[in-house]
């Protein structure tokens, strides 16, 4: 059957917070596509360690929203898809001291169900590992990254092509060969398509690799890299690398030998692997905020904005509700390590927008950026 090229919303970017929103607005009703131009889960979301677990970290909106995050991604993920999903508890050990009294806060406020780590686990940490401070978690999950995601745009449109710019006609927006009312932008630090200098995204390239090993892991383990049994009997997932100095869009190639022997070193210092053979290798850019926040919310039209009101470039406040912005255009973007838990948060909240007419939430606007970056076309 040839597919419609008529969509209420379509997709670009086909990572987690891609598949997620497709997931949710074709659940509600709405005829939705998604485009990628190398294919479901190809970049960093296909690399992620996709571990379903708390952020430990001190007051303010990060936690607030990771910790709402966190509990609908446990309940959305073990209800709706438990064939990708392996529910282990969740050990997270601080590798550092500024880390340990994080996690030393962190029990004293946390409401989640903790408990006593048992004794097999126990038996396989580094003495390192075993003396520093740590809060073991009863529900824990890892999500099989590429499984989900294919599973969450099945009887969805997907369209495999190169997105370079967006085009807005009488309404509805050009998106390649496509036409949609709406758009979600969902391409994590891969190049614009639009004019939005005022965003500036953290490239984070991330390393995970599957070993075959005679260890038997009993939990999830948080240390210095994650490491985690699978669904594979004798197959454990190590990962991800957070390197900020690598570019998939610079001239050198990335070293994969270097980035498992910088997983497997990691992995060491918390617990030993006996027999190991390395499986298979996943890489990808992941993308953060520089606030750390992820981004849910309009885009700014930077120069129709300045051209109204130019003294932002002197400084002068201006409501964000004064901003001139795209229309029928959402971006979703910069979860950096933590998107699986907060992709399905963020698409209800899209759906619920888009649906049901909610407002979303101003804190992760990506027009928060807009004033600093107007200050400085002074």
């Amino acid at each position: 059957m040839k597919k419609s090229l008529l969509y209420d919303v379509v997709i670009v970017g086909a990572g987690i917070n891609g598949c997620a929103c497709a997931y949710f607005l074709h659940q509600a009703g709405l005829r939705v596509s998604i485009i990628d131009e190398l294919g479901i889960a190809s970049g960093g979301s296909g690399a992620a360690g996709a571990f379903i677990s708390p952020k430990i970290s001190k007051e303010g909106v990060l936690k607030e929203i990771m910790g709402e995050a966190h509990l609908e991604a446990l309940e959305f993920y073990t209800t709706f898809f438990p064939q990708h999903t392996l529910q282990k508890p969740l050990l997270h050990i601080a590798s550092n001291d500024e880390d340990g009294q994080t996690v030393k806060h962190f029990k004293q406020e946390t409401h989640l169900c903790e408990g006593e780590v048992d004794q097999d686990t126990l038996s396989l940490l580094s003495k390192e590992a075993a003396n520093s401070e740590s809060i073991y978690f009863e529900n824990g999950a890892v999500v099989d990254a590429l499984g989900v995601c294919n599973t969450l745009v099945e009887g969805i449109d997907f369209y495999e092509q190169k997105i370079e710019s967006l085009k807005q006609e009488d309404g509805r927006w050009s998106v390649g060969d496509l036409m949609g009312d709406h758009v979600v932008l969902s391409i994590g630090a891969y190049p614009k398509i639009l004019p939005i200098p005022y965003l500036t995204l953290r490239g984070i390239w991330g390393h995970r690799i599957d070993i075959e090993t005679t260890t038997k892991l009993p939990s999830i383990l948080h240390h210095y890299v994650s490491i985690s049994p699978t669904s594979q009997e004798g197959v454990m997932a190590i990962g991800a690398t957070h390197n900020v100095h690598f570019s998939p869009f610079g001239s050198s190639l990335y070293e994969a030998e270097k980035g498992r022997g910088e997983l497997l070193a990691k992995a060491s210092k918390t617990l030993k692997l006996d027999n190991i053979k390395i499986l298979r290798d996943y890489t990808g850019l992941r993308s953060g905020s520089n606030d750390y926040l992820p981004m849910l919310g309009s885009l700014v039209d930077a120069t129709t904005t300045l051209a109204l009101h130019p003294h932002l470039r002197h400084g002068k406040a201006v409501s964000s509700s004064e901003y001139v912005y795209y229309s029928n255009l959402t971006m979703i973007n910069g979860s950096g390590g933590y998107g699986f838990v907060l992709a399905p948060y963020l698409a209800k909240r899209l759906k619920e927008y888009l649906i049901e007419g909610k407002p979303l939430d101003e804190r992760l606007s990506p027009s928060r950026f807009f004033p600093r970056w107007a200050k400085r076309q002074s």
